[in-house]
């Protein structure tokens, strides 16, 4: 007797922490999914989940068997859902979730005359905590992000990297000029951060400086599109990628602050759930995007 439907729901539910997120993605009732657990259990003779208020939680037994058969069963349906995409029309809708900015950066490259008429899109934004909960209840196939993916929950691949740098005001030109860059001197002038927790600028301390920083910004905006044009035309310094900054930096109404330590880059990921990958349209944009890559589109230098 097969079990690869039971097998499936099963790792649906390890990935997603819940029965109900998995029977969403996988287009079932919350009771089907249910019972195909209750079908493995009586099959392994192992408890796989303990059920919680918000979720469940995986067994060692659980963890084991998701080990040993999760490459295997993504593969099948992968070359599945590949056979199907060449005798089938692609069409439908695929949801695409990413940071405001990055989006705002690289899409315009993403679609091309190479997408079928009849593939649509609809674009959602958020920050790391909005992105993978968009995913993991299935409202969202696919996610470009420089958040790293869960591994044990998504499937992902590098596509790009996010080149960061220091800029400031072309007003703040007198505080630089024949300094040396160092974290005393950046602590002592008015930052603009992305949010208060720092994570480009504390980023930034520790690969450079080698060390933490207390530093309070002056204003904080979520938003880095803002916080450029803020920086091209007031009085503030930050630490941003690269691509946000090109046009501002050629106009010369923003520096870049050049340093003697390596800087940091962030990894640019396409994120996906493997059990997303069944619908031929979501295969087909994920191993487009993928091909596009290859061209740079999503290094900074592009």
């Amino acid at each position: 007797m097969s079990y690869l439907v039971q097998l499936r729901s099963f790792l649906d539910v390890y990935r997603a922490g819940s029965i109900s997120k998995a029977a969403n993605r996988l287009g079932l009732s919350q009771p089907a999914v249910s019972s195909h657990i209750h079908s493995l259990e009586a099959l392994t003779g192992y408890i796989l989940f303990t059920r919680r208020s918000h979720g469940v939680v995986p067994t060692v037994e659980a963890s084991e068997l998701a080990r040993q058969i999760g490459d295997n069963l993504d593969v099948i349906e992968t070359t599945l859902t590949l056979m199907r995409g060449r005798s089938k029309k692609i069409a439908g809708i695929v949801t695409i979730i990413g940071p405001a900015e990055l989006l705002w950066a690289k899409s315009t490259r993403m679609f091309s005359s190479k997408i079928p008429d009849e593939l649509r899109f609809k674009i959602l934004t958020g920050d790391r905590q909005r992105i993978y909960s968009s995913l993991n209840n299935g409202e969202s196939d696919l996610a470009i992000t420089t958040s790293k993916p869960d591994e044990r929950k998504f499937g992902f691949k590098v596509i790009g990297k996010e080149k960061l740098i220091i800029v400031a005001s072309s007003s703040m030109a007198q505080e630089f000029t024949g300094k040396e860059v160092t974290a005393e001197l950046l602590e002592n002038l008015p930052l603009i951060a992305y949010d208060d927790q720092l994570p480009l600028v504390r980023k930034m301390f520790k690969n450079v400086y080698n060390r933490e920083t207390k530093i309070l910004p002056s204003i904080i905006v979520p938003d880095l599109r803002i916080i450029e044009k803020m920086i091209s035309e007031n009085h503030y310094w930050s630490v941003m990628p690269e691509y946000l900054c090109q046009d501002g930096i050629k106009k010369g109404k923003m520096m870049h602050i050049h340093h003697a330590g390596d800087f940091p880059e962030n990894d640019i990921y396409l994120v996906w759930n493997e059990s997303g990958l069944r619908h031929n349209r979501v295969m087909f944009f994920k191993e487009y995007i993928l091909r596009i890559s290859d061209e740079g589109i999503f290094f900074s230098d592009i």
